[in-house]
């Protein structure tokens, strides 16, 4: 149960760091509306993110049940099954932060200026969606058989991605690229995600299959 904890613990700071970011950067001109814009697409990546770790999360019982009984086909098919899922829901979302994200906005402010900029923020939060779903189940997956040492490391290196990202852009590129900070960490941290499990997962699962009881 660590592990979840200190990942919510974390998302947390994230969303404390960012705004703090972008206060330092957006000044009194634009950064209160940036904070706002910056609220509400984190409200909308929590419509995202909450179903989307209900459904890694929800289905590791069927990988820990099966890897417990050295069912290891059905890991392997139960996998990409749920990355399927994964791909489907944050593909859905994708296309509603494009084409209906608007009226999301429009339930937050009513002001112009904020509302297209918040629409804006919304979308480039959604840029790199798909990858996100992979390493949900990626790390997800890594827990439900046991293997904190990988889920752990793979999802805080995800979020070192986001805060390198979140300090280094905004000082280059201005406040605005802060919220470039998100899609960044959601191609760079799933890429290292499936890199390591292509390299472990099959060498794990291979043990468990010969393994005395």
């Amino acid at each position: 149960g660590f592990s979840p904890f200190a990942i919510i613990a974390f998302d947390n700071i994230m969303v404390i760091a960012m705004n703090a970011v972008l206060k330092n950067y957006g000044g009194i001109q634009s950064g209160d509306m940036l904070v706002t814009c910056a609220t509400i697409a984190q409200s909308f990546m929590l419509i995202v993110t909450m179903p989307l770790g209900g459904i890694s999360g929800g289905t590791q019982t069927i990988l820990s049940y099966n890897y417990g009984a050295r069912l290891i086909d059905r890991v392997n098919e139960a996998q990409k099954k749920i990355i399927l899922l994964c791909l489907a829901f944050t593909g859905f979302m994708t296309a509603v932060a494009w084409l209906c994200g608007g009226w999301f906005v429009r339930l937050f402010t009513s002001d112009k200026l904020i509302a297209e900029n918040a629409l804006w923020a919304i979308r480039v939060c959604t840029l790199s969606l798909l990858p996100l779903g992979v390493q949900y189940e990626i790390v997800d997956g890594f827990t439900a058989i046991g293997k904190v040492r990988f889920s752990f490391v793979l999802s805080f290196w995800r979020k070192f991605v986001y805060f390198a990202a979140l300090f280094i852009l905004p000082a280059i590129y201005g406040a605005k690229a802060a919220f470039f900070a998100e899609p960044v960490s959601d191609v760079l941290g799933p890429a290292v995600s499936i890199l390591i499990y292509f390299i472990f997962m099959k060498r794990v699962l291979n043990k468990r299959k010969i393994e005395n009881f």
